[in-house]
């Protein structure tokens, strides 16, 4: 039995990284109305991905209507949730979901992840969250398969469990016809950047970065690596940073 208690989502809260348009976004908003009627959507008014904890400072945020309950965010994922407590809900929802995102959020990509962000947003404010990617996912609804099939399943076992507080509930769907998914499997936070490839831009002394240099090894039990035997990966992410094991072996000095 878990120690933490079940979570009853009568309002939910949706927000992402990809944009307002996005795939994702529609097929979370879909799982969503299986759990509640009182959803609401609030997300970037374009793509905004690798934008991290990111939150706009010293300019003005524009949310803009766009459907029933739905709203568009000029700012950032951060923005989205921060703003959509504040400004376009009457108060904090019951949970708060983002994605669902066009690739994986695993390994050392949650650092990047504004679809970590937006969650672990909610979390900093006390709502329950939980942060759903498709691996391989994109632009084509058949590559979200494992997630439309098995969406609404993962997020009740979640809530049945419960989530503590400042935790974020990260998912990955394995990129697999939702038929073969395996179940659900926790997993640690695998490691696979050692480097980037920076190209040339369009202009004079302008660069972007090029795809990711990742190792193919995984660690055992580690997202990456549950998702290539076909599991679904479920990790919990804190809030506190703090390396406690180096943090514990640290020592005052006097002056």
């Amino acid at each position: 039995m878990s120690p933490f208690s079940p979570i009853s989502p009568g309002r939910i809260l949706i927000s992402n990284d990809d944009g307002i348009d996005a795939i994702g976004i529609r097929i979370l908003r879909d799982i969503a109305f299986r759990l509640t009627d009182d959803v609401w959507v609030i997300a970037p008014d374009g793509n905004r991905s690798g934008m991290s904890r990111a939150i706009t400072l010293r300019r003005d945020v524009v949310i803009e209507p766009c459907g029933d309950r739905q709203f568009s965010c000029s700012g950032t994922p951060s923005d989205c949730v921060i703003m959509g407590m504040s400004r376009v809900l009457d108060g904090k929802p019951d949970l708060v979901l983002s994605g669902i995102n066009a690739g994986m959020n695993a390994a050392d990509d949650v650092l990047y992840s504004g679809t970590i962000a937006a969650a672990m947003e909610g979390a900093l404010m006390g709502v329950p969250a939980i942060a759903l990617s498709q691996r391989n996912g994109g632009i084509d609804e058949s590559e979200y398969d494992a997630a439309i099939i098995h969406g609404e399943t993962v997020i009740r076992a979640i809530l049945e469990a419960g989530i503590p507080d400042r935790t974020v509930m990260n998912v990955n769907f394995p990129p697999v016809p939702g038929n073969d998914v395996r179940g659900i499997r926790p997993a640690t936070l695998d490691r696979h950047k050692f480097g980037d490839h920076v190209v040339d831009g369009d202009g004079p002394n302008s660069y972007r970065l090029g795809p990711l240099m990742t190792r193919e090894q995984t660690i055992p039990g580690s997202d990456r690596a549950v998702m290539d035997e076909g599991w679904i990966s479920l990790t919990a992410l804190g809030m506190d940073i703090t390396a406690g094991d180096i943090q514990a072996g640290l020592t005052s000095v006097d002056f």
